[in-house]
């Protein structure tokens, strides 16, 4: 069973000096509390594990669950390196509680280390400052103030971190969020119409780190509580106002489903052979459309945006449909056309479409 701890520092102090003997203690490093102080800078590489081998810590002591201050609980370790210090864990998970989070933050799993324990448990790729393992949603980061060179702020390193173990727990169909960000955000900032492109590479941590989504939207959460720092990744990834606005909503009202709306006509003996429909794509994702007409007419479908034509039907009947898997928009609010064509019969129809939003 696990003891869930809020502490005060004196007594936390005094529970540490019992656990190990003296002689022990005496070649621990001390972690450091967490002071929420605005960084000089917020250049610093991280690193997203979702692929191959998962983060394994080279010596970290059992983890124990320590309460925010709106009740949720999270799982602190810290490596063999440190003294255990409750006092110090519940900095950070006080922190944690009062940046914007959701439930996920009950999933997390943090380990404190040492900087240099930090680069070498994230891979040994020299400058790492913290890095997440979006399958068993660890974080490793720093137990102590990163080097005064660097000028990145502890607290600075985890918000940013914090954003990417968000991203593992929203959806985004088809896409996965931790490397293309949450869905109002990375559908407002037209990620996926920048990947086709060439100019977006989501999942990259090496050479086009800074032109990775799932980084810029980590960074695009951080601002959402240091909004004044300046921008260091892609131009493209850059947060205006309505970013922050979409990041917000992630955090706090993630998308969930897709948007299923019908639409009804009837084609009548002597009337017109098009009837036309009109829905606002706002958000990136699925798209299907669907025809059901009589069974004995032949009706077409033709579907259309920003005056190109993106798909159509000729098969027999009026069972027509038509699917992408990513519809990816060019536009904030990219309005998408649906014709249906009557070649021959009459009688009513209905066109259901299912959309992202």
């Amino acid at each position: 069973m696990t003891t869930v701890r809020r502490v005060l520092p004196l007594l936390a102090l005094a529970a540490t000096a019992l656990a190990l003997p003296g002689t022990a203690m005496a070649g621990l490093r001390r972690p450091q509390p967490l002071v929420a102080t605005p960084p000089q800078t917020t250049s610093f590489p991280d690193r997203v594990i979702d692929s191959g081998p998962a983060i394994t810590a080279r010596a970290a002591r059992t983890a124990s669950a320590y309460q925010a201050p709106d009740g949720t609980t999270v799982q602190v370790s810290f490596d063999a390196a440190y003294r255990e210090d409750p006092s110090v864990a519940q900095s950070y998970v006080d922190y944690l509680g009062g940046i914007p989070h959701g439930a996920e933050l009950s999933k997390l799993k943090l380990l404190l280390a040492p900087p240099s324990a930090v680069t070498e448990e994230c891979g040994g790729v020299e400058g790492v400052l913290a890095c997440y393992d979006g399958r068993t949603h660890e974080m490793i980061v720093p137990g102590e103030p990163t080097s005064t060179d660097s000028g990145v702020s502890t607290a600075y390193v985890i918000t940013h971190e914090y954003g990417h173990h968000i991203a593992s727990y929203r959806d985004n169909p088809p896409f996965q969020a931790l490397d293309w960000g949450p869905k109002y955000w990375s559908s407002y900032k037209l990620i996926c119409n920048y990947v086709l492109d060439g100019r977006l590479a989501p999942g990259a941590e090496g050479t086009f780190y800074r032109a990775n989504p799932g980084e810029g939207w980590a960074e695009t959460y951080a601002r959402l509580t240091y909004p004044d720092q300046p921008w260091t990744f892609s131009s493209l990834l850059k947060p205006d106002a309505g970013a922050l606005a979409a990041a917000k909503k992630d955090v706090l009202e993630p998308w969930t489903d897709s948007v299923t709306q019908p639409f009804v006509g009837r084609f009548t003996a002597g009337g017109p052979d098009e009837k036309i429909m009109q829905f606002p794509l706002t958000l990136d994702g699925g798209l299907k459309i669907k025809l059901s007409g009589p069974a004995h007419s032949n009706y077409d479908l033709v579907v259309s945006s920003l005056d190109k034509r993106r798909g159509a039907t000729k098969t027999k009947g009026s069972q027509d449909s038509l699917k992408w898997s990513a519809a990816c928009r060019q536009r904030r609010t990219e309005t998408v056309t649906v014709r249906v064509l009557r070649r021959s019969g009459s009688g009513p129809f209905t066109v259901t479409v299912d959309y992202a939003g």
